[in-house]
C-alpha cells in the first residue's frame, strides 16, 4: 500500500506538486502547545482522507496506519477538548491493533516499522468492487501430514499461496501517505 500511495500524495501546493512531509513543530513564543501540534496530525489525516475522496471518486479514506511515535501522540491528544472531534482513540498502553478511530477513520499501529517512523498511510477499504489492492488467494491453508522417521511422531506442514494485486482503474487513488516532522512527545 505504501508503494502505490506514493503516487497519490497529500496536499497539492500552488505549483501543483505534492510535498511528502508536514511540519507540526511548535512555533516558539506563539502560545502553541504539544496538544495543538498533535491535533494537526488529526487534521492532516482527515485532509488526506478527503484527498482520496476527491481523487478516487469512491469515498473518503477510512483507515490510517501509523508507527509507534505517531500513535503515542494521538493517544496523548485523545482527551483534547478545545477543538472537539468524534474519536475513540484507546489510551491503554500496549494496544497494537486497532488504536481507535478519528472522525470515522480507523487508526491502526504497525509493529513492523521503527518506533520513530513518522510516515502515515491513509487508505480506503471499499466494498470489493472498486479499485485498490485486492487479496487474491490461490491456495488457502493446505495441510500435508507426514510421519517423522526417527520418532514416528506426526508432523503437519501448512502452506498457502496468495497475491496482493492492484485491481481496477487507478488503484493508487485509494491510498495516500505523508510524513510528519517535529513530533515531540
Amino acid at each position: 500500500m505504501r508503494s502505490i500511495a506514493g503516487t497519490n500524495l497529500f496536499g497539492l501546493n500552488d505549483a501543483g506538486t505534492a510535498p511528502k512531509t508536514m511540519d507540526i513543530s511548535i512555533t516558539a513564543n506563539s502560545g502553541e502547545t504539544k496538544g495543538d501540534s498533535h491535533r494537526r496530525i488529526l487534521t492532516a489525516i482527515l485532509a488526506a482522507g478527503n484527498l482520496i475522496a476527491q481523487r478516487g471518486r469512491r469515498g473518503a479514506g477510512n483507515f490510517a496506519v501509523v508507527g509507534g511515535k505517531v500513535a503515542s501522540a494521538l493517544q496523548g491528544v485523545a482527551g483534547f477538548v478545545a477543538y472537539p472531534m468524534a474519536q475513540t482513540i484507546n489510551q491503554v498502553a500496549g494496544a497494537i491493533y486497532p488504536l481507535g478511530s478519528i472522525a470515522g477513520i480507523n487508526v491502526y499501529t504497525d509493529p513492523s516499522v521503527k518506533f520513530d517512523d513518522v510516515e502515515i498511510l491513509i487508505g480506503r477499504k471499499g466494498d470489493g468492487n472498486g479499485p485498490g489492492l485486492v487479496f487474491m488467494p490461490y491456495l488457502m491453508a493446505e495441510s500435508v501430514q507426514t510421519i517423522v522417521e526417527g520418532t514416528m511422531a506426526p508432523k503437519v506442514a501448512v502452506k498457502s499461496r496468495y497475491a496482493l494485486v492492484e485491481a481496477g482503474f487507478h488503484p493508487e487513488t485509494q491510498y495516500s501517505n505523508f510524513e510528519v516532522t517535529g513530533v515531540k512527545l
